[in-house]
């Protein structure tokens, strides 16, 4: 190109007249190349004939060859009319052979029509003939035709007229074409995409006006294009306290809303982020929508902020559902009261507001009485729809303002604030326990369903949430232990009972592993034979600091902590390996009676325990019975049934403990196949004073031995109470009438020492022991 530029240059010099304007109308029209090419070939023709023919011929050669285009020269071939008819191929440089794909011997010389008959019928030899006559140029570009000598899909025609010819140079711009078309495509595309996309898509200036906007925003916003395209700031579509409020100080949100709002919508995506947030869109009407609206900057290829988009999406649903979730996770399904997560946090918030303006927090833990009982009896329907009016009777109870939860099966929580003194605090509990005491319909049922009620105030009692729930329910199953129906404000001295608690507890997770634990036995005395027909095994626990610790203290709470279970597997080796040793050094097959718990029945393993002691002791299977309470039958009835089944396919028996206390009707008795019914004692005590009592006893003896299962009658502990079991034919007695419990190496002696006859003759009344008497030696 320096070469061209240079021979223009240093050949105007030498121009003169109509030769120089010729040159530059062909620069003006072609092109520097042209214009060039167009100067040398006048200069090879016109020297020729001159001795300088071979420079002017190489420097012609060197400019055409150098060009990137195709070049080519045409001649008109004119008719006898002088009409152009055809055009002549006088030159192609290097460019022209590679894109025709011909060489040019093959050209040279050639008729551009015969080789190019297309020219004809596209029009583009007519336009050529046009550029000859009237020296008008052509530049345009044309798709290339299927059968063309030109071998691209795409080329730019620039034409001139020179002398009675034609200079022509072809571009090949298919790639370029491509490129463009793929280009339009991909735009034609990204716009149908945008369009139809199902989220609304906004786009904005760096001021935030709308530029842009599809059709999805214009559902959402209820803004047609044209009302908000150039005319209206994305601010318009923002509430503008929220964006006032989202501004901070660090903006001055005394300056226009369109201003700073935009900034607080943009300044993320402005620092480079993609900013999503939700935002609360207001709509051409004024309804307001949550939407979640995600920003982000466009730049130029400088790097520099051209604009917005902004991409957002109804989320009213997601909300919706999201509440709906978080409900479901916070509150009881069941009666719609929040659960335990909830009532956590909002008992730490009530407590915090306390500490801060110097009020009091009352929490009350409410417990419904013998509810399990009842869920039992009358089915979990049942008890549910119970449950549902006991959560009613509490929010009507209580201010709007207070917090009431469900925490468990049949236990409740209410968190009262701005409490002013103890006696409010008294007053609230009294009527808590009060409005849940008038009986509930349930189906055709009258329940009559009374609560235990707990209370601990902080700052009095407690100083965080976690002691004041705790204190609570410690004040709870105070009120419970006292008799129920009725409430307990926690106070100093249950701090004592509390510490004591938690001593026990830790001190009985320890009392296996030290030895503590022993066994004692009571001997059960036959009332027919006077002999001793079996052994009862009983705990024991005895703490170097505690002392002897009563069953009653320590074994509720081995239940309630899980303790149960390894102490009562400890236990069932134990009264085995120890009753089987009894056994062998009496010479007597007696029973020994072991109780299960409530939470050992629950156990998975429990057959295989049993199983085990058995076989490791090597006591039969028949001399081991297994004292459960008539409650436990109705607990999971048929789970029991399985479990007790597999006990008794081992050989062992089954007995009823405290029987009478309970809601066991016989049927379970047939049901389960018990052995053996342990009348509770305090039927025994009341027996001879309480002819309801007495009724009691003679009932149970005479239905059990009509259905062949033996009676024994516990805490026999006068003369007078084992004579009246003898009158109703009881099978067998066990109190301390008889013999207390003893440790196993005293249990022998105690029995050797024991005179069972003798304990029955001494049982027996004057008029009776005459008649035997007279009997005997009659016989005699």
């Amino acid at each position: 190109m320096a070469l061209v530029c240079f021979a223009i240059t240093t050949s105007w010099i030498a121009l003169r007249g109509s030769q120089a304007e010729e040159l530059a109308a062909a620069a003006l029209a072609g092109g520097a190349v042209i214009a060039a090419l167009w100067f040398l070939r006048r200069e090879y023709d016109r020297r020729v004939a001159s001795e300088g023919a071979k420079e002017a011929e190489s420097k012609f050669l060197a400019a055409t060859e150098v060009s990137l285009d195709a070049f080519s020269l045409l001649e008109s071939v004119r008719n006898a009319a002088g009409q152009i008819v055809d055009f002549r191929i006088q030159y192609v440089n290097a460019n022209g052979e590679k894109l025709t794909g011909h060489s040019r011997n093959q050209l040279l010389g050639q008729s551009l029509c015969d080789n190019m008959p297309v020219l004809k019928a596209t029009g583009l030899f007519d336009r050529c003939c046009q550029v000859v006559e009237t020296g008008v140029p052509l530049n345009q570009e044309y798709p290339v035709p299927a059968g063309n000598l030109i071998q691209a899909s795409w080329v730019r025609y620039q034409v001139v007229k020179l002398g009675d010819g034609l200079a022509v140079t072809i571009s090949d711009i298919g790639e370029g074409k491509a490129a463009e078309e793929r280009y339009k495509h991909l735009v034609e595309f990204t716009d149908s995409v945008i369009q139809n996309a199902p989220f609304s898509i906004v786009a904005t200036d760096v001021q935030g006006i709308v530029t842009e906007m599809n059709v999805a925003a214009e559902k959402l916003t209820g803004y047609s294009r044209e009302d908000l395209i150039g005319r209206s700031s994305l601010t318009v579509l923002h509430d503008e306290r929220e964006l006032t409020a989202r501004a901070g100080d660090a903006l001055d949100t005394t300056d226009n809303i369109e201003r700073y709002g935009f900034e607080v919508l943009s300044s993320g995506a402005a620092a480079g982020e993609i900013e999503e947030k939700e935002w609360t869109l207001v709509r051409k009407d004024g309804s307001r929508t949550p939407i979640n609206l995600a920003m982000r900057a466009v730049r130029s290829e400088a790097g520099e902020v051209s604009g917005f988009v902004g991409i957002s999406f109804d989320i009213t649903e997601r909300r919706q559902m999201l509440q709906y979730v978080t409900h479901l996770a916070t509150h009881d399904q069941l009666t719609g009261l929040l659960g335990r997560a909830l009532l956590r946090d909002k008992t730490v918030e009530a407590v915090e507001r306390a500490r801060r303006y110097g009020t009091k927090v009352a929490v009350f833990v409410i417990d419904l009485d013998q509810f399990k009982r009842i869920n039992d009896s009358l089915g979990h329907t049942s008890g549910d729809q119970i449950l549902i009016e006991a959560a009613a009777r509490l929010r009507r109870a209580v201010r709007s303002t207070d917090v009431v939860a469900r925490v468990g099966g049949d236990e409740f929580v209410v968190v009262m604030t701005d409490i002013t003194s103890i006696a409010d605090v008294e007053q609230c509990a009294a009527n808590l326990v009060q409005k849940l005491s008038p009986e509930i319909k349930v189906d055709e049922h009258l329940v009559n369903v009374t609560a235990s009620v707990g209370v601990c105030i902080y700052p009095d009692f407690a100083s965080d949430a976690k002691h004041l729930m705790k204190r609570a329910d410690s004040a709870m199953y105070a009120a419970k232990e006292r008799g129920r129906n009725q409430h307990q404000v926690f106070s100093e001295d249950m701090l004592k009972e509390t510490a004591d608690r938690l001593t026990m507890e830790h001190a009985l997770r320890h009392a296996l592993a030290n030895g503590e634990l022993s066994l004692h036995y009571q001997p059960q005395l036959s009332l027919t034979t006077g002999m001793i027909t079996g052994m009862e095994a009983l705990l024991r626990w005895n703490n170097p600091r505690l002392g002897s610790v009563s069953p009653a203290q320590f074994i509720p709470l081995a239940e309630e902590t899980g303790m149960i279970v390894p102490i009562g597997e400890w236990a069932f080796m134990t009264a085995c390996q120890q009753g089987k040793a009894l056994q062998d050094e009496l010479g007597s097959d007696f029973t020994i009676s072991v109780n299960l718990s409530p939470r050992q029945l629950q156990q998975r393993n429990l057959v295989d325990v049993i199983e085990r002691a058995l076989v490791v002791s090597g006591l039969a299977p028949r001399h081991l019975e297994i004292e459960i309470t008539e409650n436990m039958l109705m607990v999971n009835s048929d789970a029991n049934l399985e479990k007790l089944q597999k006990i008794r396919e081992l050989g062992a028996r089954i007995s009823i403990d405290d029987f009478g206390t309970g809601f066991c009707s016989f049927s379970y008795l047939l049901q389960y196949q018990v052995d053996r019914l342990k009348i509770d004692k305090s039927f025994v005590k009341l027996a001879g004073t309480d002819p309801n009592a007495a009724a009691v006893v003679r009932t149970i003896i005479a239905m059990s031995h009509g259905l062949a299962i033996r009676v024994v009658a516990e805490g026999v502990e006068t003369e007078e109470q084992l004579r009246f079991l003898m009158r109703r034919k009881c099978d067998e007695a066990q109190g301390n009438y008889i013999t207390g419990p003893v440790p196993f190496d005293k249990f022998a002696t105690a029995i050797r020492s024991c005179d069972g006859l003798a304990i029955l003759q001494n049982a027996l009344s004057d008029s009776q022991r005459l008649a035997n008497t007279s009997t005997r030696s009659g016989s005699v």
